[in-house]
């Protein structure tokens, strides 16, 4: 029902302006508060904050807004899922009563900020650096390709103890930053490739002054619960993803039903229905793996490979989706009209943000071998 409701919503409030907002790369504000004010941006939050507690109910509406404007779905998640839940899983009952009912509803906006110019793979070797003086936290460095901070309010941030720089995955600390801060300044916003309506930026520290009440969960062990919480962010995010291939796909059958060439629709050439019927099969496949993880996701089971795989396959699937969509389409499919080359171009962040595809091989083998190294029924001598 909610995802019904929100397809509505979208189909009528922002799908009739996506191509202009894409166009000029403009941030679609006002819709985004209408739609975190009726219920549908963190539709997954306990009903307590004002939510559904309805996860698949949201993952649904992630991919109604990956099939209108992958754009606006990123901003919205990075609100709700990278902002919202983890201040609901690590936060105070003083800070959750005061930042999340603004974020329910749209009138504070929320990002989440770990990448630094250095990198953001290598997520423990940060720079930002904190130092406890007294009842606060000083804070240095800087942030970059960072979703909804040129529009944000709220703004988690990872850094570094000082005096931890040697200890790896200790020493970690989120703080909860508000816009105006002393020391705290943001860069303009960044040009991208795609996701032009989703703003992305630069954040600055200098000497910024962190009360210590604004520490989210237990200081030093931040890149611990960044690990726990990325399987239930990639597989959120990944939902979106499903949204543009499904819509992908719709535009491939219904263009190559109705255009013909050699006196036939282009449908009944074998060559086309590989394309459809390879990117389909895929589809299909992904979409039930994906249904596998998030029953574990509600489980409280840990999912640390399903989610890696599902958002490895899930990257290089929409990026051939988007390749085949537009080779189907030919010289349509290269302009603006069918809009399969903005998904052509939003779809290639899918293979770096939220971890490369790179890292996410590197984290399932690691738990492939980890499995079968504990196993004694495979691998033996015969």
């Amino acid at each position: 029902m909610i995802r019904e409701q929100a397809r509505r919503f979208l189909r009528t409030e922002l799908l009739p302006h996506v191509d202009e907002l894409n166009e000029k790369a403009e941030f679609p504000e006002r819709v985004y508060r209408e739609f975190f004010k009726a219920g549908f941006g963190a539709a997954f939050m306990p009903e307590e904050w004002g939510g559904n507690d309805d996860y698949p109910g949201y993952l649904g509406i992630a991919e109604e807004m990956g099939r209108v404007d992958p754009g606006f779905a990123l901003s919205v998640l990075a609100n709700s899922i990278l902002f919202g839940n983890n201040v609901l899983k690590h936060g105070t009952p003083e800070q959750k009563n005061k930042y999340l009912p603004p974020m329910m509803d749209g009138s504070k906006i929320g990002c989440w900020a770990l990448t630094e110019p250095s990198g953001g793979s290598d997520a423990v070797g940060i720079k930002a650096i904190a130092e406890k003086v007294g009842d606060k936290y000083i804070l240095n460095g800087a942030k970059t390709f960072i979703t909804n901070a040129p529009v944000a309010d709220f703004f988690i941030v990872l850094a570094r103890l000082k005096g931890t720089e040697d200890k790896g995955i200790e020493g970690g600390c989120a703080f909860i930053l508000e816009r105006g801060m002393k020391g705290f300044s943001l860069g303009k916003p960044l040009k991208k490739m795609g996701h032009k309506t989703s703003p992305t930026g630069e954040m600055f520290f200098e000497n910024c002054d962190v009360p210590a009440a604004n520490l989210l969960g237990v200081e030093g062990k931040a890149f611990f619960d960044m690990k726990k919480s990325l399987d239930f962010e990639r597989a959120s995010f990944s939902a979106i993803g499903l949204g543009i291939i499904d819509e992908l796909l719709g535009i491939m059958v219904k263009y190559s039903a109705t255009r013909e060439q050699f006196g036939k629709p282009i449908a009944e050439f074998q060559l086309i229905q590989e394309k459809i019927a390879q990117i389909g099969a895929e589809f299909a496949t992904l979409k039930a793996y994906c249904a596998v993880t998030v029953e574990k996701i509600l489980r409280n089971e840990r999912c640390t490979k399903d989610a890696a795989i599902m958002k490895y396959l899930l990257s290089r699937l929409l990026v051939r989706a988007a390749d085949e969509a537009i080779q189907i389409l030919g010289g349509y499919g290269y302009m603006t009209e069918y809009r399969v080359e903005r998904y052509y171009r939003d779809a290639k962040l899918y293979e770096i943000g939220g971890g490369t595809s790179e890292i996410q091989k590197l984290i399932i083998a690691k738990e492939v071998m980890k499995e079968y190294l504990a196993r004694t029924d495979v691998g033996g001598r015969s």
